[in-house]
Order: structure tokens, then sequence, then C-alpha cells
């Protein structure tokens, strides 16, 4: 798997949603440190939630990817139920826009379609 950098924050919620399998180990604090360090490193995606965060890290020319994004990339290899996955992620203090998520429950059930087909 190639390197990822990581606030905490999506990787609490992977934790408490029973998906942190789905990257490697790698935590850092705050997000400064963590585009520091995905620049000093040259990582391939910086793991961040926080939207002024990410906007910042964008502005540096870090390719950024969110709990969403990794949880849809993880379905999309198979390796989780997207549905079940955001079913838990309600249940915790995760915010997103609902439409965001039902978006991207659709592309999932059409990518399992194309799949059987």
């Amino acid at each position: 798997m190639p390197p990822i950098v990581a606030d905490t924050t999506p990787l609490n919620y992977l934790v408490l949603i029973e998906a942190a399998e789905v990257l490697p180990r790698h935590r850092d604090d705050g997000e400064r440190d963590a585009i520091a360090l995905a620049e000093e490193q040259q990582v391939t995606f910086l793991l961040m939630d926080e939207r002024d965060g990410a906007a910042a890290a964008r502005a540096r020319k870090l390719k950024v990817i969110g709990t969403l994004g990794v949880l849809d990339i993880a379905a999309a290899h198979g390796w989780i139920d997207l549905q079940d996955m955001f079913g838990r992620l309600r249940q915790t203090t995760f915010r997103s826009p609902q439409k965001l998520m039902a978006t991207m429950l659709e592309q999932d059930a059409q990518r399992k379609t194309r799949a059987k087909g």
C-alpha cells in the first residue's frame, strides 16, 4: 500500500466503526504536523477530514482523502460493506452531508450491479 499520513480524526472514526484495518497504522497529532510530514515524506495521500486543514493541504498540492473516501475505496475493493459502515458512522459524532453519503451509496450499488453483470 502506498504511504499515507493521517490526521487523527479520520482514524478515530475508522476505529469507532471497526474499519481501521483498511489503513496501515500511522498516527500524528494535528493538521499542521500531518501536512508537514506529508510534504516531507512525499506521501501519496494525506488522510484528513477537517475542511480548513484539507484546503491548506490541497493548496500545497497534496492529495487529501477523508473518512468517507477511505471507506468508498475499501468498498470498491470488496473489503467492507459501505452501507453498514455508513450506518455505524451515523451512530458516532461524525458529521457529513447526508446527500453526499446517499450519492456514495448509490454509486456503490451501481458498482456492485456492474460487477455482477
